[in-house]
């Protein structure tokens, strides 16, 4: 029984000790140099700590080799590590670094006086290499004998609405339930070359960091600069051989905001998944065009359940405006859909997605408050304790029983009297054959509706105007349309919503 995240990593040091684990453009380690050095670091964190244990160590470097293995050198600390993004605004990293109040740090020294200019105060590890010569076993197997399921592994911090973050505290377990259920349902093994794109402070990392010593398989870290150019980033995954993206939509659409699959294709593919945002259909149509006999998997989950909890397996045909299904619940996971009235919906009504099982996070790090408003007593369940976690997510059910995402509940707004989702006047904008990529976001100021576009071809205003009128009410007609060149991104490579308003607001 798998009851540690390490255990994954003993597995393969066992069965494909020489087998390339990871690799970058500058090194690459095997499942045994993977473990060994793994190891080494967790006996650097109990020298320089000696009775810590089932404490929160700060992860502040690049994402590279050095720091996939930083991750699982404080698992086998018998610790969980919290990764920090090393651009993150100083004002941010200091309110983060408060709240841990974290006794030691892993960094490098490139980066070792920012943590102390934002007032870290703990003892801090310098990794500039991986140049370990010998592997102490005594203080691990110690150590990682005490961890159970249901102890954390990691603390993911999400932006807050109050401007504090958020820590997501994640066990064990839930990743445990996450990853065999992904590798088994998807066939995972060790032909699969992951070609990883999200931080490793993102939730979207997570399939990408764990698959490799689950299933056997092997990760490559692709150079960031790559994502700006397409076709540079087309031969390095042929060059690299890649099979498998586990990526954000906003990464998937890159790749199809100009034709660069009729000049090249990527040789080797066989599973693409995406999760974090909305795919439009239009942009996977496009994807589906060109690799009719590659499997394309959708999911859907908040941080706080680990990574996905929902499914769909895109087995037939969607017109470019239609929503694309988040389907089905993963196993070991149920997902209960409530009204205002906290009650199941019924047929095609619309409610909050809510998410109960052993992917549930243990809320947030320091902050009961915020956990107690998001983690709620089962109201369908006054017996016994059951949690549920509110997604503020809104969804349906559609003909085929499969949950339809329809937006964000703050991304709702109410006008003239109606409730309007922002996200249904995106999808209604991805029909016209110029919009290349939209977003829509609500001027609290003016009460408007601002919808901002990417366009493949030219169109103006107007005409956008004029296809939205034959298709939603006037209500939700936006009241400006804004043609840029390009959305914004935020760190973890989704649109910057945030953003686009202030932008709006300046």
């Amino acid at each position: 029984m798998i009851t540690n995240l390490t255990q994954y990593l003993e597995k393969q040091n066992q069965l494909r000790r020489n087998k390339i684990a990871i690799y970058d453009n500058y090194n690459q380690l095997t499942f045994g140099e993977l473990r060994d050095s793994a190891v080494e670091i967790a006996n650097k964190i109990y020298h320089t700590e000696e009775n810590l244990i089932n404490s929160p160590i700060v992860i502040f470097l690049p994402k590279g080799i050095i720091a996939y293995v930083a991750l699982f050198g404080v698992l086998y600390s018998g610790n969980y590590y919290v990764p920090i993004d090393i651009k993150m605004p100083k004002d941010r990293l200091k309110k983060i670094i408060k709240q841990l109040n974290s006794k030691i740090a892993i960094t490098s020294s490139s980066y070792s006086n920012e943590l102390l200019s934002a007032g870290f105060n703990g003892k801090i590890i310098v990794l500039d290499s991986l140049d370990f010569r010998c592997c102490n076993d005594l203080y691990v197997i110690e150590r990682i004998s005490k961890i159970t399921d249901l102890d954390p592994a990691y603390v993911l911090f999400t932006s807050g609405s109050t401007g504090t973050p958020k820590g997501v505290v994640v066990t064990h377990r839930g990743v445990i339930d996450y990853i065999e259920w992904q590798c088994n349902k998807f066939n995972f093994n060790d032909s699969n070359i992951l070609a990883n794109q999200a931080p490793f402070y993102f939730d979207a990392s997570v399939p990408d960091i764990y698959t490799p010593v689950c299933a056997g398989s092997t990760l490559c870290i692709i150079p960031n600069y790559l994502f700006s150019f397409p076709n540079k980033l087309i031969d390095y995954l042929n060059t690299n051989k890649v099979n498998t993206l586990i990526w954000v939509p906003s990464a998937l659409i890159t790749m199809t905001s100009r034709d660069f699959f009729d000049e090249n294709l990527i040789g080797q593919l066989q599973l693409v998944m995406f999760c974090g945002e909305v795919m439009p259909n239009k942009h996977l149509n496009i994807w589906r065009k060109y690799y009719p006999n590659v499997k394309f998997v959708n999911l859907y989950g908040p941080t706080e359940a680990v990574y996905a909890c929902t499914y769909y397996e895109i087995n037939r045909e969607f017109s470019d405006d239609e929503p694309l299904p988040i389907g089905k619940a993963c196993e070991n996971t149920e997902i209960l859909v409530l009204n205002e009235d906290n009650k199941l919906v019924m047929n095609d009504e619309v409610g909050e997605l809510c998410v109960r099982g052993a992917c549930l996070s243990l809320g947030y790090f320091a902050d009961s408050e915020k956990s107690r408003a998001a983690f709620i007593q089962n109201p369908l369940n006054p017996n016994y304790r059951d949690y549920l976690y509110r997604t503020g997510d809104l969804v349906r059910y559609n003909e085929y029983g499969e949950i339809i995402y329809i937006g964000r509940k703050d991304f709702q707004i109410k006008r003239q009297g109606y409730r309007i989702e922002l996200g249904e006047i995106e999808t209604a904008a991805y029909g016209m054959p110029q919009v290349k990529q939209c977003c829509a976001v609500y001027n609290d100021e003016s009460k408007e509706i601002i919808l901002y576009c990417v366009l493949s071809d030219e169109v103006s205003d107007k005409n956008i105007y004029s296809f939205m009128k034959e298709r939603l009410p006037k209500y939700m007609l936006p009241g400006e349309i804004k043609i840029c060149a390009e959305l914004p991104l935020n760190a973890n490579g989704k649109i910057d919503r945030i953003g686009l308003v202030n932008r709006n607001d300046n």
